[in-house]
């Protein structure tokens, strides 16, 4: 899993303080009866915190089905790949952008290609997800689009049911192209890789019919899937007998199971995986529906022309869109702060009650104001009997450490060194001394220094890349026959651990 980043301790934090009423809350009163009624703030987190990430995915799939996307056929695309390539994601979230730009180019080019439109223009909405059925790192894109193309005149043309093998084989092509461009991955890999029958690349289109242009819920349907929680609360089940996490979820094609057994730790080190970085954009607008053609009033039609998406024979309909044409109106512009629903309105939806409304006379309840500070969340607290401290969780010590006693632990490169024999080099001698000392180095020394993690820089001086030794290296270091027979041993013990 590697070192926790640093926006993963805030999202944590916050969410620990998500609801929690000595964080600050809300005070309603009720004119009629006196009635009073405490509501704790937020976390307004996302990717973490199901409640406060579910809210948002009400909000944005309401304001995506209603003003960003046309009144045209619309379909859902998941891209996917090897498992062998989706390692290169896990540390280094940036290079998803490739996923995005790949994947929106090959649907791009393909459309146009197939409706003979070279200045076709794409809509559509892209999402990227990190993870799978069972929490696991598994990045993928879903990419909700109008199922075809507009044209410079503001023409929709609709897409034709075809076969995706050949955009399959494109984005397949265009993604390594992009992998060895940025030398993210070796040429042997890659040939590897194109020496497939089944090369790993997928790209689902939702099945045969689109949604129709009608269907407003059924857009939203498709939004809020991809905009949706890495996990499901309903998923999950604590034993509490043998300290266990049981997730369920479908079938796996491979355990041949509908669940997965996690200790409490590797949980939670599941679910933080799947926190983006911060300032990372994880949905992303193309095209017609970028915030950029969005905003330009002048080109953006008032009314969209189309084919009917019931014509029997869809190749005649988008060689003569004249032939029958259908005049839809464009959708209103609005913000999405402006769209954004009241906590109330989101409440009464989902579980049909009125928070707002007083539990004594059933009258409506009005805002008094906004407890923030801590003397003043302590007072009223305290006065309806709710006060019970603020529980401040210490930092945990810095790595390694054991996980149940928080006890720090030996890491294993000083328990290697601790074996070296008399005759190896001295190395605080080359990590303290001075560049000269450090340049006077004959060749055995330098393969002793190597073996602990020092390196040979651009000016010639030797440094260490860090605390541990490279454990990638252990198969040449066990074959060293200039090696003590216990440090043999005690490479083979470290190379286990750590492969």
């Amino acid at each position: 899993m590697g070192p926790l980043r640093p926006n993963v301790f805030t999202t944590v934090r916050n969410f620990l303080r998500c609801g929690d009423l000595a964080s600050g809350f809300l005070r309603f009163h009720c004119p009629d009866c006196g009635h009073e009624r405490l509501l704790a703030f937020t976390c307004k987190g996302r990717h973490f915190c199901p409640a406060c990430h579910q809210r948002r995915v009400r909000q944005s799939a309401e304001w995506i089905s209603t003003s960003v996307c046309h009144e045209v056929p619309h379909r859902q695309f998941v891209f996917t790949i090897p498992k062998i390539l989706r390692g290169i994601f896990r540390k280094r979230r940036d290079l998803l952008h490739l996923l995005f730009k790949t994947a929106t180019d090959t649907l791009l080019e393909s459309l146009r290609a197939r409706l003979n439109l070279p200045d076709g223009r794409l809509a559509a909405v892209a999402a990227v997800h990190t993870f799978g059925d069972y929490l696991f790192f598994h990045p993928h894109l879903h990419v909700l689009a109008a199922d075809g193309l507009f044209d410079s005149e503001g023409r929709f043309h609709c897409m034709p049911v075809d076969s995706r093998a050949p955009i399959i084989e494109l984005f397949r092509n265009r993604f390594l192209q992009a992998l060895r461009d940025g030398k993210h991955v070796s040429p042997s890999r890659l040939a590897d890789l194109l020496s497939w029958k089944h090369s790993g690349f997928h790209i689902d289109g939702g099945g045969e019919n689109p949604v129709a242009s009608h269907d407003a819920d059924g857009r939203k349907r498709l939004a809020e899937y991809l905009l949706r929680h890495p996990f499901s609360l309903q998923k999950i089940t604590w034993n509490a007998t043998t300290q266990t996490v049981i997730y369920r979820s479908k079938r796996h094609h491979t355990t041949k199971r509908n669940f997965e057994i996690f200790k409490a730790t590797d949980f939670l080190a599941a679910v933080i995986d799947h926190v983006p970085p911060k300032s990372k954009h994880t949905v992303r607008y193309y095209g017609v529906y970028s915030n950029k053609m969005r905003g330009q009033a002048s080109l953006i039609p008032a009314r969209i022309i189309r084919p009917p998406a019931s014509s029997p024979n869809p190749q005649s309909s988008i060689s003569d869109p004249q032939s029958q044409i259908l005049l839809v109106p464009a959708p209103p512009k609005q913000s999405a702060r402006a769209m954004r629903p009241l906590w109330r309105d989101l409440i009464l939806k989902v579980w049909g009650a009125d928070p707002l409304q007083c539990p004594c006379c059933k009258a409506p309840m009005k805002l008094s104001g906004a407890v923030k500070r801590p003397e003043q969340i302590e007072f009223f607290l305290r006065l309806y009997g709710l006060w019970e401290g603020i529980i401040d969780i210490p930092p945990p010590p810095r790595p390694p450490f054991d996980i149940e006693t928080f006890e720090p632990i030996e890491p294993p490169c000083q328990a290697i060194k601790e074996w070296i024999p008399d005759d190896e080099p001295d190395l605080t001698r080359f990590k303290n001394g001075s560049p000269k000392q450090r340049k006077t180095l004959n060749a055995n020394e330098f393969g002793g220094l190597r073996r602990f993690g020092f390196s040979r820089c651009s000016h010639g001086m030797f440094t260490q890349t860090g605390g541990f030794p490279h454990f990638g290296r252990f198969s040449d270091l066990r074959h060293d026959a200039d090696l003590h027979p216990v440090v043999h041993r005690v490479a083979d013990l470290v190379a286990e651990t750590f492969v």
